[in-house]
């Protein structure tokens, strides 16, 4: 596909989620995809293929995700298991005010990373190449995140170590096809919400698990 065939396919699954857009953002979302097409030849950034495919449940989906963040407060996102950078990095690039710390254990995904960033000229976020039980050890990192993504990462895996990264009023932002099973959650943490939602392209439904401190709220202060 051509640039303009790939911008009316992200104005397209924008629009079928109700999400405001811009151009400077489909500019910049168009620039990421080309380049993960381009390494996903040599480089196993992702499974998804088609063009419909990576725009729906990388890009878009990772957009849904922002729903449950605040655009006037600037805070601090951990994005778990990143991959090639979702939902981190397209996070940044509509939040600018935003920290970003993309979580990846895979030294060529690593590389990835990196480039993008530079590509893009993302100055919000940084890589930390280790996995999550590696980087929750680590104190300067002890409850400093008010958010914390995982999109791809097995959750009973992450959820065991995210509760010493995040602030007092932090919360968890899981990925699903369905609910969060109670059995995943941490003790002392609980469902605070689940936000259903639909993909674009025909992709299918999707669950938003947010999950906190029992006591806690949906929104960090």
């Amino acid at each position: 596909m051509n640039t303009e065939q790939l911008e009316d396919l992200f104005r397209e699954g924008f629009t079928f989620t109700g999400m405001a857009h811009d151009q400077a953002v489909i500019d910049k979302f168009v620039l990421y995809l080309q380049e993960v097409m381009k390494w996903n030849e040599k480089t196993n950034l992702t499974g998804h293929k088609r063009e419909e495919e990576m725009i729906g449940n990388l890009f878009i989906d990772s957009m849904v995700g922002t729903r449950v963040l605040s655009t006037g407060t600037a805070c601090s996102i951990l994005d778990i298991g990143t991959g090639a950078g979702f939902p981190g990095i397209p996070i940044g690039i509509v939040f600018p005010q935003h920290n970003v710390t993309l979580l990846e254990p895979n030294l060529k995904k690593v590389a990835f990373l990196h480039h993008i960033i530079g590509s893009l000229g993302l100055e919000n976020a940084c890589v930390e190449p280790c996995p999550i039980d590696q980087f929750s050890e680590r104190p300067e990192f002890h409850e400093k995140f008010d958010w914390a993504f995982m999109k791809a990462l097995r959750f009973d895996v992450g959820l065991a170590y995210v509760t010493q990264v995040l602030s007092a009023s932090g919360k968890c932002v899981c990925f699903r096809t369905d609910a969060l099973p109670p059995d995943c959650v941490p003790k002392g943490f609980s469902v605070v919400h689940d936000v259903p939602y639909e993909l674009p392209f025909g992709l299918g439904k999707r669950t938003l698990s947010i999950v906190g401190k029992a006591d806690s709220s949906l929104r960090s202060e």
